[in-house]
């Protein structure tokens, strides 16, 4: 009688077990998020979002958490919004706007989906994140005093773990007629450090519509190399610095500039 108690219990325990299987296998859940950020040009970057789910969402809670630059980090999610969907399985969602920063700001974007639970009458949820960059560019832009617009723009100032990088470009438009004249400068300085600027005038250009040129004409040709991760009191004060010069009767320029410091918070 006792093996057969002991195969008895066993038995139960294994049905009991298939049972919570079952279940944990067939729990709502979130199958894809995907975040899409734009560019902040000084109201923030507006952050949209895609959730799919194996189930129809009621639901989703929103949170954000900035990572990146540390002295912007939060140390808790904050709510951005709480969007409706009665029932979709696939949801677009504007979630607002979120600053960006030079040195590329860094998001944890987190979505809480909450699915009906019509047996317990009740609510279950199911969390992910992705990951939201957000850059925030310099930019001087316009028409000045000679009908030519013009256009340049330092991108981003960043440290990607082996080197301190400067994106950007500088664009013109001529809508005159004319030959207008353009031409400029980039310039990439370590200003701490015992190092040459690296430096290129841009090729000057006669042109009657568009000149253009940007940082990867020249490939990583204004990245500084630091040899890896930056150590414990290392730090890097560098100015990127962008002009575009056109002439046509008067001459104007539009400048891109901003000097940041990199240390060992900025490491990836």
């Amino acid at each position: 009688m006792k093996s057969r108690s002991i195969g008895i219990t066993v038995a139960m325990l294994c049905f009991l077990l298939q049972i919570g299987i079952v279940n944990n296998s067939e729990a709502a859940s979130i199958t894809y998020i995907s975040i899409s950020p734009s560019t902040d040009y000084g109201s923030g970057g507006p952050v949209y979002a895609y959730l799919s789910a194996d189930e129809g969402i009621e639901f989703i809670d929103w949170y954000a958490k900035q990572t990146y630059p540390i002295s912007d980090a939060d140390s808790e999610y904050e709510q951005l919004t709480t969007s409706s969907h009665y029932g979709e399985t696939n949801v677009y969602v504007d979630l607002g706007s979120l600053s960006g920063n030079i040195k590329i700001a860094k998001y944890d974007i987190k979505a809480v989906a909450w699915f009906s639970d019509e047996e317990n009458n009740t609510f279950i949820s199911d969390t992910s994140t992705d990951t939201a960059y957000i850059y925030k560019p310099v930019v001087d832009s316009g028409s000045k005093t000679n009908g030519i617009y013009g256009y340049s723009e330092l991108t981003a100032h960043y440290f990607d773990g082996s080197s301190i990088v400067m994106d950007g470009y500088v664009y013109a438009y001529n809508e005159t007629g004319n030959n207008a004249r353009g031409f400029g400068r980039f310039r990439h300085t370590a200003q701490n450090k015992p190092l040459d600027e690296l430096e290129k005038d841009l090729p000057s250009k006669h042109f009657l519509s568009s000149y253009s040129y940007s940082t990867s004409d020249w490939g990583s040709y204004f990245n500084f190399d630091t040899g890896g991760n930056l150590q414990e009191g290392e730090e890097w004060v560098c100015d990127a610095y962008l002009r575009l010069r056109v002439t046509f009767g008067d001459t104007d320029d539009w400048w891109a500039t901003d000097a940041n410091t990199f240390d060992e918070s900025d490491n990836p």
